[in-house]
């Protein structure tokens, strides 16, 4: 039995009056959603496993295969669960939402356009998978409180090109240069194409004071990053910003923290990420386990028998 859901779970509000102003200068920007990666450098295999690229199919070949491309970004937190933008579920600027029953989970891609059945795979190399449910935040108003988890149908096979990231627990300055990886366009201009390959560019983050600074606002729930040499652009909303020596207990040697989700940006102030740190709570609260419906008519089945028979 399949279903597919959009979950919203009741949670605290956290939006105070400031964001709205936020929502306001980048609701009515079409820069608003949809960012990439500007002058980023090819990404090679394991680089970045923990990237998931959301997939919509776009055109059908014949009976088997489709032509897939590149929707949003994401980040493997879990066997099951993955990290991304809340706004990668409405499409046509808010009219509609995405069905997610349409739409796939990919990891271990280097390429945008892939050519692909649809159905669960794992393979050496890339890994196909469905999505369950998906779990947006319940006080979601782009940009504020911009997060979703999505549920896959099937876990996550941890090797070499898939692998997860741990989400970032304190809120923090992150002095070091961190990375954001992303398809789509490769620039502002609507003239600007799409990147056929996965790109991986260096990302300067600004510190909560100047972030609130530039907005003139408290931007609490945000990450501020500098857009001077490299940046996000049109085309991969809700991937990653990942950084290492952060000072965050849950940093393990070696390891990357994922420390902001790819929201929108706006070009009279700076590119703008979902702070992680901020909904560490909301994130532990959804379980790291597969919702699945034929687990609850197992258990309610158990019952039946006990309450017959004892």
């Amino acid at each position: 039995m399949f279903f597919f859901l959009i979950t919203v779970i009741l949670t605290q509000s956290t939006m105070c009056e400031y964001d709205k102003r936020i929502i306001m200068t980048l609701k009515y920007s079409k820069y608003r959603v949809k960012p990439t990666i500007v002058n980023g450098e090819p990404a090679y295999e394991g680089q970045v496993p923990y990237l998931v690229s959301l997939k919509q199919e776009y055109k059908k070949i014949n009976a088997n295969t489709s032509l897939w491309d590149n929707l949003c970004g994401g980040s493997i937190i879990g066997e099951y669960r993955v990290l991304t933008a809340a706004h990668c579920f409405e499409g046509n600027n808010f009219y509609y939402a995405h069905n997610p029953k349409r739409l796939r989970l990919v990891a271990g891609e280097l390429k945008n356009e892939l050519k692909h059945s649809g159905e669960t795979e794992t393979t050496n190399k890339i890994q196909w998978r469905k999505i369950d449910s998906v779990v947006l935040h319940a006080d979601f108003l782009f940009p504020s409180n911009d997060i979703a988890l999505v549920f896959v149908e099937e876990p996550w096979n941890f090797y070499l090109n898939a692998d997860f990231i741990i989400p970032a627990s304190k809120t923090k300055n992150y002095q070091n240069t961190c990375k954001s990886a992303g398809f789509g366009k490769v620039g502002h201009r609507s003239k600007d194409g799409v990147s056929p390959i996965l790109l991986l560019a260096p990302i300067r983050v600004l510190t909560l004071k100047q972030c609130s600074i530039y907005w003139e606002m408290t931007m609490n729930s945000f990450i501020c990053t500098d857009s001077t040499v490299t940046d996000v652009a049109m085309g991969d909303s809700g991937g990653p910003l990942a950084c290492k020596r952060t000072g965050d207990p849950v940093e393990k040697p070696g390891r990357s923290v994922l420390v902001g989700v790819v929201s929108g940006k706006n070009f009279d102030k700076t590119t703008l990420y979902t702070r992680v740190s901020e909904y560490h709570d909301w994130i532990e609260r959804n379980p790291a386990i597969k919702l699945n419906i034929q687990y609850y008519i197992l258990v309610l089945f158990i019952i039946l028998i006990y309450l017959l028979f004892y």
